[in-house]
């Protein structure tokens, strides 16, 4: 029988945006706990022929040290090859806002076997974290998450593109672009708040687009706006 050794010297990756690690496979790369349902899963599947994984799970605010408020069970376990399990995820009940959206994170960290035969070799261990957004959607928002990323605003301030959210839902970007210019450092923007990204030096152009990742993981239709200066 196989056995997971701690005679190994382990790496740890950080992987935010990948639905796999290594033998594992994620169900979704986010988590979309609507209010109303008292828990939701998130499969899990060891795509290892041989090996078992282990696994441990556990929820942050987003500083990666304090606990979200959430239930995970199994919080550790092992997922032997080829098997499947899910984690269940339920809400403690802590008070949390009514009128928008919150962004949590769910953490998966994912530790590889060693084989009987290689137990006694000094070899060099992976350890895979993952890192998935978790929004807590109240129930009876006004509009869609469609309809945010759609009614987003842009104005030029000085070397900025000050984009404005005015949606009670999160607007995470799959690509911002100042005409043709691409605006890497552009990532998300919560409800009801703005965030300031930088333009490019003497960047032309005064159209703006963007695309914003849905709930499903792809990328929503592309929007295009005239970007307002001052």
């Amino acid at each position: 029988m196989r056995k997971l050794s701690q005679a190994f010297i382990y790496l740890s990756l950080i992987m935010p945006t990948l639905s796999h690690a290594a033998g594992v496979q994620i169900g979704r790369t986010r988590i979309i706990y609507n209010a109303e349902k008292k828990e939701i899963s998130l499969p899990l599947v060891n795509k290892d022929n041989a090996l078992p994984w282990l696994i441990q799970s556990w929820t942050d605010t987003g500083d990666e040290t304090t606990r979200g408020p959430f239930i995970v069970t199994p919080p550790l376990f092992r997922l032997d090859a080829q098997k499947e399990q899910s984690l269940r995820i339920a809400w403690n009940g802590s008070s949390l806002p009514e009128d928008r959206e919150s962004l949590f994170y769910m953490n998966i960290r994912t530790i590889p076997a060693t084989a009987k035969e290689d137990s006694d070799k000094n070899m060099l261990r992976l350890i895979y974290k993952t890192r998935l957004k978790l929004f807590w959607r109240p129930s009876g928002l006004k509009g869609t998450p469609g309809d945010t990323c759609k009614n987003l605003h842009f104005r030029q301030e000085k070397s900025d593109v000050i984009v404005i959210n005015d949606g009670a839902f999160y607007s995470v970007f799959d690509g911002l672009q100042f005409g043709n210019t691409p605006l890497p450092k552009a990532d998300m923007v919560a409800p009801f708040s703005r965030i300031a990204v930088p333009l490019p030096a003497k960047a032309p152009g005064t159209q703006i687009s963007w695309r914003c990742i849905t709930d499903y993981g792809n990328a929503s239709e592309k929007y295009t706006s005239t970007l307002i200066q001052g």
